[in-house]
């Protein structure tokens, strides 16, 4: 096969000639095309050619598409993997989300999206193995116990609404202050291609830094809220953005693809060999105080403090921030919504608290602007 330098290897694996033979042709001129009629095949591939993305049906004679998909994950464990298939069902994408699908088509396909789809996935393959190899050169972030001093952050800045983390204190502990550095640059390699995140990691840890100063936390408790919620959300670099920026609402397989991200999260962050206590507030901070969040439904005292405090730093920031499917809410709006949910997804007390540090943070603008009153969205 006459290869084109520098494009990427795509392997379509298809038992009906029709569909394979239409997504060769769709995709022949810009990338490398591999195809194989059955798991088999594509196992032996996959084994013989460093492959980028693997699109996979579903129902096929042998070896079924789960089947191949899990015998994929164990010989290419990066490649990316797109379902396209006219049999799925939630149940099928579902066990296929465990073994980390990207995306998930219904034929028939369109032209457009199939290859909006492909380039996306393998732009997102890239930052894998660009994550992966921050991981590989991480620094020693196998203990965080030495305490930060608590000097707080810096001063918010005007031209961000009135948040700057630009020069955060750290730790005096190399290992603090490596650990910090570490999770910043990786929420935002993370977050510079997607203009909609961009900030998002360094506003919830900015929110959630003063509801801990607020309860006296100490400073290794600090700390941990602090990595925690920089890398709160790393899970989602495996899955696509056209599920994450969806406008309107989520179908059941859609929805289910989300939830994957705090699973997804601790299966990153192990190997890392962070405190529990980290991992655990990256894990449940889409817990409910009502008990019908995810992944586990914790309730009440059940959920991990610092969880319930990220949880409602990212709702506030996603909520103020401009998104895709929707503009952002006022200020008013935002406090309006935390209020309503108060005692349902959120802690009400901490609820409680971050509002009155929201309302003393406007009033400090008031008596500086001469009762203007700027927005903290942006």
């Amino acid at each position: 096969m006459e290869t084109k330098t520098n494009s990427a290897n795509i392997l379509i694996v298809d038992d009906e000639i029709g569909p394979r033979e239409s997504l060769r042709m769709i995709l022949k001129p810009h990338y490398n095309i591999f195809t194989a009629e059955n798991g088999n095949s594509a196992i032996q591939l996959l084994q013989q050619n460093e492959v980028d993305v693997v699109t996979l049906d579903l129902k096929m004679p042998g070896m079924s598409g789960i089947d191949t998909l899990k015998e994929i994950r164990l010989i290419a464990p990066d490649v990316m993997a797109i379902i396209i298939t006219g049999y799925g069902t939630l149940k099928s994408a579902i066990e296929a989300i465990r073994y980390g699908v990207f995306d998930y088509i219904a034929k028939p396909f369109n032209v457009p999206e199939i290859m909006s789809i492909i380039d996306k996935s393998i732009q997102r393959r890239k930052l894998n193995l660009k994550v992966k190899e921050m991981l590989d050169q991480r620094p020693d972030v196998s203990s965080i116990e030495n305490p930060l001093p608590d000097s707080g952050f810096s001063s918010p800045s005007e031209t961000k609404g009135f948040i700057d983390l630009g020069t955060a204190a750290l730790s005096s502990s190399p290992e603090n202050q490596n650990c910090l550095e570490f999770s910043k640059v990786l929420a935002f390699t993370l977050e510079e291609k997607d203009p909609y995140t961009s900030g998002h990691s360094e506003r919830v840890c900015y929110y959630s830094d003063i509801m801990s100063k607020r309860l006296s936390l100490n400073p290794k408790d600090r700390n941990e809220i602090r990595i925690s919620s920089y890398l709160h959300d790393i899970g989602k670099i495996g899955i696509s953005n056209r599920f994450i920026n969806k406008k309107g609402t989520l179908s059941s397989t859609e929805w289910a693809i989300i939830k994957q991200h705090t699973r997804k999260s601790i299966e990153l962050l192990v190997p890392l060999n962070l405190s529990p206590n980290i991992l655990s507030y990256i894990q449940h901070h889409h817990e409910r105080f009502d008990g019908t969040g995810y992944p586990d439904g914790l309730s009440a005292d059940q959920i991990p403090l610092g969880a319930r405090i990220i949880a409602i730093a990212d709702a506030y920031d996603s909520m103020t921030s401009d998104r895709p499917y929707r503009k952002p809410l006022s200020n008013g709006e935002a406090k309006n919504e935390l209020m309503k949910y108060s005692g349902k997804q959120f802690d009400p007390q901490l609820v409680t608290i971050f509002l009155d540090i929201l309302k003393e943070m406007e009033e400090v603008f008031m008596v500086r602007d001469h009762a203007r009153v700027p927005s903290i969205s942006y």
